[in-house]
């Protein structure tokens, strides 16, 4: 059995539908769906349920002779604009130590989601090597190096663990994020609404109005990674990798890939910078990725931002559906990779 933890969310449920594509369906979703949308996230995944975060430990001791192929651990609050530092430490750091301990007693395969945010604003650059100096501005970048750092202090670990420092990840299936989706996501209602799509000026001489450059990875290569890990788990040396394209894009980049999906002229506005983001706002961020490019990880290369763009808006965000579409996993592993 597979589990993985947030599999109703953004990366969790892509990594579902990757899984399922495999013929993959004996997975426990580890999540909590509420009152708003994020179930449609599960809408024809195989699956064999769903239960909270808080039910996990005793599901575990319950289904003891269960044997777990791998724990996916994606749960965690991600809003950057998490101030309750106390819920962060129990929601992302305390709930991730008790798994990882649990995973290493029981000898099972750990890969988690760790963060760019660590990096802040990349003062001290973008390093996935042990010795990188962190320094996050907000509370969920915090939390997110805190268990960063324990699991690296750890005598007892999984036989196999990875710690994936996403980038700026978009695609289908984060709706549910609101405000805290991607700018794509974002550009693309803005345009449908108004036309145009408004980015930020910028404040430094060195960058023009938007042309601040970010590493924007699509979600099919996220879990694709995370897939192959697992897959290839025997030549992976455990570690903590960034996972990004390795190649920053400019917002203008963006923009004018979302138009172009849409068969449209660029129209940007650049607007005032919110004074509470003005001194905290990252101007750059590319993730080394020799680390990752080391292990020879067999036929992989990363989507380029105006392809991912265009599968997104053209496949999802303007079809009749946005949401991913599953196949039985009788069908689809017979089918074409």
């Amino acid at each position: 059995m597979i589990i993985i933890t947030g599999g109703a969310g953004f990366i969790g449920s892509v990594l579902l539908w990757e899984l399922n594509k495999k013929g993959q369906s004996d997975i426990l979703i580890v999540d909590r769906l509420r009152q708003g949308e994020k179930w449609k996230n599960l809408r024809g995944a195989s699956f064999k349920d769903v239960i909270a975060p808080e039910a996990l430990h005793a599901w575990l001791e319950k289904n003891s002779s269960q044997k777990i192929d791998v724990i996916f651990h994606l749960g965690a609050t991600s809003s950057t604009t998490e101030k309750d530092m106390d819920f962060l430490m129990e929601n992302n750091v305390h709930f991730s130590m008790e798994l990882f301990q649990w995973a290493s007693q029981h000898k099972v395969p750990f890969f988690y989601a760790s963060s760019a945010a660590t990096y802040g604003g990349g003062e001290l650059g973008f390093s996935d090597s042990l010795e990188a100096m962190y320094k996050p501005v907000n509370p969920y970048g915090f939390s997110k190096e805190l268990f960063d750092r324990w699991v690296m202090k750890e005598r007892q670990k999984p036989p196999v663990w990875a710690g994936f420092k996403f980038f700026n990840v978009y695609g289908p299936q984060e709706y549910h994020k609101n405000f805290q989706a991607s700018v794509i996501y974002h550009a693309y209602n803005q345009i449908k609404k108004d036309g145009k799509i408004k980015l930020f000026k910028s404040y430094r001489k060195e960058f023009a109005d938007g042309d601040q450059q970010r590493d924007f990875i699509y979600v099919k290569d996220v879990t694709r990674v995370m897939s192959s890990f697992f897959d290839q788990q025997a030549k992976i040396p455990s570690g903590i990798y960034n996972l990004g394209t390795g190649k920053a894009r400019s917002f203008n980049d963006l923009a004018k890939a979302v138009f172009k999906a849409l068969n449209l002229s660029p129209v940007i506005e650049y607007i005032d910078m919110p004074s509470t983001v003005i001194n905290q706002y990252q101007y750059f961020t590319e993730a080394p990725m020799a680390k990752f490019f080391s292990l020879g990880l067999e036929n992989f290369t990363f989507t380029s931002l105006e392809d991912g763009v265009q599968d997104y808006v053209s496949l999802y965000l303007s079809g009749a559906d946005p949401y991913l579409v599953h196949e039985s996993p009788a069908v689809a592993k017979n089918s074409p990779q």
